[in-house]
């Protein structure tokens, strides 16, 4: 995550750093859920702006993508090893596009990481729901998705939960297989991924 002031110039040298190493480089702007609540507009460098930095030194190619990935991602045209990916959440907001939720540690639900409420799935759990009741719950909070984040629109509030309390998407994510219980690694029509 870059923060202006902070980190922003390292952007060369973590794309260098992508480059030598052949990896996966994500920069990702600074989102109002930091736990000091230090978060204002002047500090979010724009995904734009790393881009023009990055393409300037290295040009980039745009890879395909999904309408619901988050990353923008780019691969050096000259044919170096390693990726960039962007992502801008607060000046190219992509919420229209997301597909995701997410459970948290504490077993809430959240259909945003800025949403100011989570739904207690543990409860549900904890009284014993069937496979179906869990089913129509989840679809429930799904069609209740907010519509977008809010973060630039005046009187923004960010939520009071912030992201070191919800968790991330890609590390321990879980898999759930309604079809057998054992969970971890299927894949299937049935299954259903909480990100």
């Amino acid at each position: 995550m870059l923060v202006r002031g902070l980190n922003d110039d390292e952007v060369e040298a973590f794309a260098a750093f992508a480059r030598e190493r052949g990896v996966i480089m994500r920069f990702i702007e600074f989102m109002p859920l930091d736990a000091d609540r230090h978060w204002s507009r002047e500090l979010v460098v724009a995904a734009a702006d790393v881009y023009r930095r990055i393409h300037a030194q290295w040009p980039l190619e745009q890879i395909p993508h999904e309408k619901s990935e988050t990353a923008r991602k780019y691969r050096f045209a000259d044919g170096a090893a390693g990726e960039i990916g962007l992502i801008a959440p607060v000046t190219q907001a992509f919420c229209g596009h997301c597909s995701r939720i997410r459970l948290t540690a504490d077993g809430r639900m959240r259909t945003c990481l800025f949403s100011k409420e989570d739904r207690d799935l543990r409860e549900l759990l904890r009284a014993n729901a069937t496979d179906e009741e869990i089913v129509e719950w989840v679809k429930a909070m799904v069609m209740e998705k907010e519509e977008g984040h809010r973060i630039n629109e005046p009187g923004f509030v960010p939520p009071s939960r912030t992201m070191v309390f919800i968790g991330d998407s890609r590390r321990g994510s879980s898999r759930c297989d309604s079809s057998d219980g054992q969970g971890a690694g299927k894949s299937d029509e049935k299954a259903t991924e909480f990100i």
